[in-house]
């Protein structure tokens, strides 16, 4: 999915994608995305958790830790780069004023790189990954984070590059935490069984 996003950042323009999704607005996808977007946001984070309260006993809390630390870690460098890094980085509606609305939904103007919804998809969908074998989530997983950066894109809120650099963040934060606390609980596992 990422690597699809790199090789259209390349063969795109910046707007191109926004411009692209803005001609198919219609009310069934008006809904399906503003849906799909809240998986970036706390919901996702719930859902995310209950999700892993369905695995084994052993393995919970080191999943649901994992989860707490790395949409933390991925929310503050997004929100950092957003704010701070990158703070003159307009959004598509500060460019382009003829964007179709959404109801409900308010185009924003500023503060959009990166993609903070994608971010969190993504690091959500990863340590669900992680923690459950199962090969058609790890197929659902990564579509459903997908749409989530799609869905940015559609309602107006972001570039085609702020997703993809969202969805990279949310990876690797992810992926990070997940080694370094499965190595965490490994020897602390390890010093128990020594102990006793």
């Amino acid at each position: 999915m990422v690597i699809m996003g790199l090789v259209s950042l390349i063969l795109l323009g910046r707007g191109a994608a926004v411009l692209f999704l803005d001609r198919y607005h219609n009310s069934f996808l008006d809904i399906f995305f503003k849906i799909t977007t809240v998986y970036g946001e706390f919901i996702g984070f719930f859902i995310s958790f209950v999700v892993l309260l369905s695995v084994s006993i052993k393995d919970r809390k080191k999943y649901i830790f994992t989860l707490a630390i790395s949409a933390l870690l991925s929310l503050v460098i997004s929100q950092s780069c957003k704010h701070v890094l990158f703070s003159s980085e307009h959004r598509p509606s500060y460019y382009y004023n003829e964007l179709k609305s959404v109801d409900g939904v308010d185009h924003h103007k500023n503060n959009s790189f990166p993609s903070g919804h994608t971010s969190a998809a993504f690091t959500f969908v990863t340590i669900l990954a992680f923690a459950i074998n199962k090969k058609w989530m790890h197929v659902f997983l990564p579509i459903l984070a997908a749409f989530v950066g799609v869905s940015r894109i559609y309602l107006g809120q972001h570039f085609l590059i702020d997703v993809v650099v969202g969805a990279i963040i949310g990876i690797f934060t992810a992926t990070i935490s997940f080694y370094f606390f499965d190595k965490f609980w490994s020897n602390r596992s390890n010093d128990k069984i020594t102990s006793k």
